[in-house]
């Protein structure tokens, strides 16, 4: 097992009304199925287009500050993209998320612990917020882009308070090598 550390620059939950952008918070907790009082807080999400249900596996999301600087550089966005404009829960600086696989283990002081499922694929949702603070130009590239670069998703191991500042420890499986 690899262990990174980042620190957490900002925790964000939805915003009533608003579909992808979050607001900062002092700090967040994080109940056994994602982010109390978050839109992707639940233990089982719908399955697009049907009535049928399946485990929720993006019960939080993260993006990194690093990440997030050189995608605003590359469109040109000027200021960079707000904390929580891209729908994260948590923006992470010191650490480069789009090379950490699933199964990374991520540790907060509070004991919380953050199991990463997938990639966060970007979304013409977010594009079109995107462009409405940061222009059309924004809006039109934005999913091609930020393709790799929007960060992970995952499930809750254990619950605890996270905060700005913290200190996080991110272990990541060894390669299974074929």
């Amino acid at each position: 097992m690899k262990e990174l550390r980042a620190v957490v620059e900002a925790v964000c939950v939805s915003i009533e009304g608003v579909r992808v952008a979050k607001a900062p918070q002092d700090e967040a907790f994080i109940g056994p199925h994602g982010f109390v009082g978050d839109r992707h807080e639940a233990e089982f999400r719908k399955t697009p287009g049907s009535d049928a249900t399946r485990p929720n596996h993006r019960q939080w999301s993260a993006v990194s500050t690093e990440e997030v600087t050189e995608l605003c550089a590359d469109m040109g966005a000027d200021p960079a993209f707000a904390l929580g404009s891209l729908g994260e829960n948590l923006r992470l600086a010191g650490i480069r998320l789009a090379d950490v696989p699933a199964n990374t283990v991520i540790e907060f002081p509070s004991g919380a612990r953050l199991l990463v499922s997938q990639r966060n694929d970007p979304c013409v949702n977010a594009a079109r917020e995107l462009s409405q603070t940061y222009g059309p130009t924004v809006g039109q590239y934005f999913v091609k882009q930020a393709f790799g670069r929007r960060g992970i998703l995952g499930t809750v191991l254990e619950t605890g308070t996270i905060r700005p500042g913290d200190e996080v420890r991110v272990l990541v499986p060894d390669a299974v090598e074929a």
